[in-house]
């Protein structure tokens, strides 16, 4: 009886449960990159990169060299702190890595949430 009341919980909650990826993006080159209003609205960078990890995060910018940096997020390091680092690293020619996590801008990017710098 248990068995069958811990199974009927599981399987429940099951189509509720919403899953994240949380992908690494390692030491790459800044191509290019700016500030933009995105499809839903909200302001943020868009930061093109090489080598491009296709289908990254899953979205539906299958390129997979795109991120995206929201303005307005307020988690530490929120946006425009990210995208400071980010852009001084672009400037001075150093390698960058990202930490990403789901697709925003009407699911086209994955959203950035931490940066690496390399030498």
């Amino acid at each position: 009886m248990l068995r069958i009341f811990t199974v009927m919980i599981f399987a429940s909650l099951a189509p509720m449960s919403a899953v994240l990826a949380i992908s690494q993006v390692p030491a790459s080159t800044i191509t290019s990159m700016g500030t933009y209003t995105g499809a839903s609205g909200s302001q943020g960078a868009w930061v093109i990169f090489s080598p491009a990890i296709p289908s990254l995060e899953g979205c539906s910018n299958t390129a997979g060299n795109t991120v995206w940096i929201d303005f307005s997020s307020t988690v530490q390091p929120d946006g425009k702190t990210i995208y400071a680092t980010v852009l001084a690293a672009f400037l001075s020619g150093h390698a960058v890595g990202f930490g990403v996590t789901g697709c925003v801008d009407a699911g086209q990017l994955p959203l950035v949430y931490r940066v690496d710098l390399y030498p």
